[in-house]
């Protein structure tokens, strides 16, 4: 069975319903709403529950990145202000380790250092996170 949708199209410069043939992938993605509101009012059950369970996992999903965002804080919070400026320079304020370096008066090779081992106590802080 050939399967149709009424699609606009232009004749005689005027736009005009007619019937356009279709595979039945478009077929079924253009009927769905409509076969399960049929379906939902024949068996008396909300179909939508896949549109409610999505929605609550963005929910879920948001809350735990607030979670994971405000116990960051609380870490970068309880490093040392030396620790802390070194993050700031090279994450917040897009610095390059040699400028850090450079601003900070201490050899390049010394800010890497400093650097791996701050986001290394950083993740073990959060390792529950991540």
């Amino acid at each position: 069975m050939k399967k149709y949708r009424k699609q606009g199209v232009y004749v005689n410069g005027k736009k005009r319903l007619a019937d356009v043939p279709v595979d039945s992938e478009l077929y079924k993605a253009d009927n769905r709403a409509e076969y399960q509101r049929a379906r939902s009012k024949k068996k008396h059950v909300s179909l939508d529950i896949s549109v409610h369970i999505g929605i609550s996992a963005d929910v879920a999903e948001i809350y735990e990145e607030t979670q994971l965002v405000e116990s960051l804080r609380t870490e970068l919070a309880a490093l040392s202000d030396e620790e802390r400026q070194l993050i700031e320079y090279i994450y917040f304020d897009g610095l390059t380790e040699r400028e850090t370096a450079d601003i900070l008066m201490i050899a390049h090779q010394t800010v890497n250092k400093k650097k791996n081992r701050i986001i290394k106590k950083l993740r073990n802080s959060l390792k529950d996170w991540l």
